[in-house]
């Protein structure tokens, strides 16, 4: 009868079902796709993203008939040949393509980008994420091929050109990304959100000003590593883009950063500040902007001058941040952590990574001060190497993920005890902890764990029927 039952069931109710695996996970809707045909059809409707890094495992074509409501493809890795036909194949698949990734191809082929803007009218996310060459060129082929874009991704080329008498008699846009190139997106892409553009060495504030002036919509900039940069670019933005959430910095001197061009920023809720000159004024200054921050993270920097004092204003003044990185603060201490995590009720995130002098202490006292906290990183600190005396722990079952690479005085009975405070913990990351052996690893994973992905590259390797031993590259731990 409940057989029966099961096989009367509408297709409509078993999308349902089947849906929930795939939101969990899209691998979770391999063996019902293999099943029957009823389920693989519906299965195969279900899929929204492929990922492809090998074209020629299977015709292509094949694939985007198979699955009708692909909304993201990405295609890694391909070289400038492969990438042009599969765009190609694109272009005249009759998908609805909204999101495009391209990360770690060799190059843009022009003419197939051309070809695929006058078919694909509805794309809207395009990532171009460490490409082998990235010029001004590629930027004014997309500004005109996808006028629609909102998300744009060109952080990172590699821009390998050869040596420098090859570079002799080329201009700055034939060899890599200019403000001219920026120029040209922010007039023709005016429904730009989101740019990132790290690592583009050419760029000045002039790329800033532009951007802020024609792209009245942006929410989101990223320019680390981008070293022609100054405060006078960063302050346009912050007083002109009244839209602006996210802005992420590196190799900034804030030493004159105004209280004026802070205050602009009405809706700015993430702010990274990476290697930047920073002091305890500029600290005062954000904490007495009143900006709706939700996400801080600062890392420090040789020319940085900023103290206890400065992060512990800040902090005070935004007690409802959900992520919170402190990235090489050496001065951090687990009694300054101590006091800095009453301040912390409202965290989901923390990142503490190579913050050397913090101890098991403070990850105690996390787990018990920040009772929704999910993920916690704290890579090349110091666990295992002073928390003996710790006896007040109390269990946080919101964490589900810890990152605790390259502590090298974490053993086996400190990693029991971490995550003994952890019952929901899913992903755990312990590569480089070469104080943990074969026989710790096996007594966590008989201890009842509820753990999906572990990672232990550089340490001693441990397979489990149930448990997904990954590599660094791997999804899964995205999180980490």
């Amino acid at each position: 009868m409940a057989n029966k039952s099961c096989k009367d069931l509408p297709d409509e109710v078993w999308e349902l079902i089947l849906n929930k695996l795939h939101q969990r996970h899209h691998s979770l809707l391999e063996s019902p796709s293999l099943s029957c045909k009823r389920f693989l059809s519906i299965t195969n409707a279900l899929r929204t993203r492929l990922s492809i890094v090998d074209p020629t495992t299977i015709p292509l074509s094949t694939l985007f008939n198979r699955f009708p409501n692909l909304n993201s493809v990405h295609l890694r890795f391909f070289s400038a040949g492969d990438l042009g036909r599969v765009i190609a194949d694109i272009a005249t698949s009759g998908l609805n393509l909204r999101t495009l990734n391209f990360t770690g191809t060799d190059s843009l082929p022009l003419e197939s980008c051309r070809l695929l803007g006058s078919r694909m009218k509805n794309i809207r996310v395009l990532i171009c994420l460490a490409l082998r060459t990235l010029r001004d060129i590629e930027l004014v082929v997309i500004a005109d091929s996808m006028p629609c874009l909102e998300d744009l991704d060109i952080s990172f080329p590699e821009n390998d050109f050869g040596s420098d008498p090859e570079l002799q008699g080329r201009s700055l846009g034939e060899v890599g990304v200019t403000d001219s190139g920026i120029e040209v997106v922010s007039s023709k892409l005016k429904c730009l959100q989101k740019i990132f553009m790290s690592g583009n060495e050419f760029l000045t504030d002039k790329s800033l000003i532009a951007l802020s002036t024609n792209c009245v919509h942006l929410k989101e900039i990223s320019v680390l590593g981008c070293h022609l940069l100054t405060l006078f670019g960063i302050g346009f933005v912050l007083r002109n883009s009244t839209n602006l959430s996210l802005l992420s910095v590196g190799e900034i001197d804030f030493g004159r950063l105004d209280d004026f061009s802070i205050r602009w920023a009405r809706n700015l809720s993430t702010l990274n500040i990476y290697n930047s000159g920073v002091s305890d004024e500029c600290l005062h200054l954000l904490a007495n902007a009143g900006i709706p921050l939700k996400k801080f993270t600062l890392s420090h920097f040789v020319r940085s001058c900023f103290t206890f004092s400065g992060i512990s204003s800040l902090l005070n003044k935004y007690r409802s941040l959900k992520g919170l990185s402190l990235v090489r603060i050496d001065f951090l201490t687990d009694e300054k952590m101590s006091g800095l995590s009453q301040c912390l009720s409202a965290l989901v995130t923390i990142s503490l990574d190579r913050c050397d002098n913090l101890t098991e202490s403070t990850f105690f006292m996390l787990a018990k001060n920040c009772p929704l906290l999910v993920n916690i990183r704290m890579q090349g600190t110091n666990l295992g190497g002073g928390g003996e005396k710790t006896t007040d722990i109390v269990k946080n079952p919101r964490i589900k993920s810890l990152n605790l690479e390259n502590n090298r005085n974490l053993s086996d009975e400190c990693l029991a005890k971490l995550a003994s405070v952890c019952p929901s913990l899913e992903f755990l990351v312990v590569s480089s902890c070469k104080g943990i052996t074969e026989k710790g690893i096996a007594d966590f994973l008989k201890s009842g764990s509820k753990l999906r992905s572990l990672r232990i590259d550089e340490c001693i390797l441990y397979l489990s029927r149930n448990i997904r031993v990954v590599g660094p590259s791997e999804e899964d731990a995205g999180s980490l």
